[in-house]
């Protein structure tokens, strides 16, 4: 498995982009969804959340979420718990915002209505995404809503090690079979891949 730790506290280290709200595509993903998303409620997750730019909009007061984020990188917690330790509606920041060692979140099993991922799984292996599915899969109480974007091309930069920042280039159709959306929304300028999931209940009595 690589170090994906080593890799993006590098890039969060080392390029000023991914501190802008602007250039973040869970933001701009999050902005599109607001007349879907002021409409749930509950415990909200943000897995790779990086710098908080998502977990900060959830949790304005015009959405009713419990929010919380995870990142792969110390550097990126770090930065956003900086950011946000000022602003009043931000309480008990570590305790909702973690830093992951490995692929297992933290929480409990069926403990987020919102589930949320951006520009995160094409950055992992393939081998890595199942994990990551499952993870995600796990924690979501049944019934519950999973928002995910992917991005379908090469990213425009390497990591410290000369590998593509996006290591997992797939189709649209790839990543569909892959997560079986309820609905899914190609951004053909941004070649993203936007998606939404309901957890429906497998269990057999």
């Amino acid at each position: 498995m690589p170090d994906y730790k080593e890799i993006y506290n590098d890039v969060v280290n080392t390029n000023s982009r991914y501190t802008v709200a602007q250039n973040s595509p869970g933001f701009r993903v999050v902005l599109q969804s607001e007349p879907i998303l002021i409409h749930l409620s509950g415990r909200s997750l943000d897995v790779g959340c990086g710098v908080g730019f998502a977990f900060e909009y959830l949790s304005n007061p015009q959405f009713r979420f419990d929010t919380y984020g995870v990142d792969i990188s110390n550097e990126a917690i770090a930065i956003a718990k900086r950011r946000l330790r000022s602003e009043p509606r931000m309480q008990n920041l570590d305790d909702r915002l973690k830093v992951l060692d490995s692929q297992t979140l933290p929480f409990e099993d069926e403990f987020f209505s919102l589930v949320t991922c951006f520009d995160v799984l094409e950055h992992l292996d393939e081998s890595d995404i199942d994990a990551t599915l499952q993870e995600i899969d796990r924690t979501m109480l049944i019934g519950g809503t999973l928002l995910c974007a992917v991005s379908c091309r090469k990213a425009g930069t390497a990591d410290k090690f000369g590998d593509n920042l996006h290591r997992t280039v797939k189709a649209t159709d790839w990543w569909i079979d892959r997560i079986q959306p309820k609905r899914a929304i190609f951004d053909g300028q941004r070649k993203q891949l936007i998606m939404w999931k309901n957890k429906a209940n497998t269990k057999t009595t």
